[in-house]
């Protein structure tokens, strides 16, 4: 399979793990570089290599965690919540696709979302909900989602596993996933217009640490896309894989 380089947002990505799993206590400011390993769901699109530069910021009232930016509107020990504006990297170029029929269809562009967020940290978990809406004037959609993660120490490697369910609106759905009259007519690929849908997701984010200071971190996340999604005739795969890795420097 041909893997095709673009330099695009991995940080949404792989900065989001470093955030959920190393405590805030370990730093409040990070640097770094990763890569991200991207297997799309549309058909004739090959493997994405997404590198991208790395960057952590907590303090008491302002954080950055990778292509996420926002303020706290409440923090302490068990509670946080979070209002901030984000990149999503989700698009589709045409010109990206083997498929001849896929090649006629229009762009999807990513998109900048609004988050309202909510952290609840246990001793023996963490608790995450998201509600986000497109601010960009994209696909004008809603995003929801709930995780649960648990990080492990064994010695100086962190173990976190992580899943969630994420709800996408019917907005954020077509546009991203239908196709319309005309794109019908011009491609030859059945119309179809999107619903809501649910979709399930598990992820395993490793890190090392090398000192106080010097980490590596590895990330795999496999997502279950909702039946909405599934059934489109853009979409050849069931699932969404996606792996990376990279270093990162605390203050």
């Amino acid at each position: 399979m041909e893997i095709k380089l673009k330099l695009a947002a991995a940080a949404a990505l792989a900065a989001a793990g470093i955030a959920a799993a190393v405590p805030a206590a370990a730093a409040d400011y990070a640097l770094g570089a990763g890569v991200h390993f991207d297997r799309r769901e549309y058909k004739g699109v090959d493997v994405e290599v997404l590198p991208a530069p790395i960057m952590n910021v907590e303090t008491r009232y302002f954080y950055l965690h990778g292509l996420e930016a926002g303020g706290y509107l409440l923090k302490n020990d068990r509670h946080a919540v979070m209002l901030g504006i984000s990149y999503m990297p989700l698009e589709f170029d045409a010109s990206d696709s083997d498929d001849a029929r896929m090649k006629r269809l229009d762009d999807r562009d990513a998109s900048a979302f609004a988050n309202l967020s909510y952290r609840y940290l246990h001793p023996w978990f963490s608790l995450g909900a998201k509600i986000s809406g497109d601010i960009s004037g994209e696909s004008n959609g809603f995003l929801a989602d709930v995780n649960v993660l648990k990080r492990f120490q064994v010695a100086r490697l962190g173990i976190t596993p992580e899943v969630g369910l994420t709800w996408s609106s019917s907005n954020f759905n077509d546009y991203y996933y239908g196709i319309s009259a005309a794109e019908s007519r011009r491609s030859g690929l059945k119309a179809y217009s999107a619903d809501s849908s649910v979709s399930g997701y598990a992820r395993l984010f490793l890190d090392y640490s090398f000192s106080e200071h010097l980490s590596v971190w590895l990330e795999g996340s496999v997502r279950s896309l909702g039946s909405e999604v599934k059934d489109s005739p853009m979409v050849d795969d069931t699932t969404r894989i996606g792996f990376g890795g990279g270093v990162n420097w605390r203050f």
